[in-house]
């Protein structure tokens, strides 16, 4: 569903804005592409088997939880997905763990994400995790699971969305809508989401401006 959208979302409309994200915490901009968006997938699934990790097996992605509208968050989630992979999003047990900064949970193999505006990794390693940054060493190359993609997102199939050819501006959306508005509605049309995070009624009011976005 979602991997296959990308991949002729970026076969017909790769280059304009697929996410645009806000964080008001620091005051960061991020514009991905769907070339960049899928470039950033398909690095992540491939550093999902280099760590050994078993197609088709569960990853327990805590920063869905903590931060469940972050950009890194959604790539995550593509990755699992393309690599065959049902997403739980928190701590289940799974073999692999995927957390944020500060986040000292640990399972046999965890991945620590800085969600650093530029996706730079963590000023010292983290301990017990691999730093997210290894990702940056993965190959650029679509490596799609032989079991097919998983929808799987907390152990049920998420539903299909209406594709959207709009602008659209999310704020602090939950996983949910970040997931279905965010990602899967404009992959499958010719849309765009702007998500932000963390920011004010007025600074939301002018960044919708800014973006030539629609809030929902």
């Amino acid at each position: 569903m979602l991997i296959d959208a990308l991949r002729r979302r970026v076969a017909r409309l790769g280059a304009p804005p697929l996410i645009t994200f806000y964080d008001g915490a620091d005051g960061s901009r991020v514009e991905l592409s769907a070339v960049t968006f899928a470039n950033w997938v398909d690095k992540t699934a491939n550093l999902i088997a280099d760590l050994g990790h078993d197609d088709g097996e569960p990853i327990d992605l805590a920063i869905a939880a903590t931060h469940p509208a972050h950009w890194v968050t959604l790539v995550w989630t593509a990755a699992a997905w393309q690599r065959g992979c049902p997403v739980e999003p928190g701590v289940t047990g799974a073999d692999l763990l995927v957390v944020g900064p500060g986040d000292e949970r640990r399972a046999a193999t965890t991945v620590a994400c800085s969600l650093h505006p530029l996706g730079l990794g963590f000023p010292q390693p983290p301990e017990g995790a691999v730093d997210y940054r290894e990702v940056f060493a993965q190959p650029d190359v679509h490596d799609p699971s032989p079991l097919g993609e998983s929808t799987l997102w907390a152990g049920s199939p998420v539903a299909p969305v209406p594709a959207s050819d709009d602008r659209v501006l999310l704020v602090d959306p939950d996983a949910a809508q970040a997931l279905s508005a965010g990602l899967l509605a404009p992959v499958a049309g010719a849309g765009s989401t702007v998500i932000a995070i963390g920011v004010a009624p007025e600074r939301a009011t002018s960044i919708a401006a800014e973006e030539r976005a629609r809030r929902l």
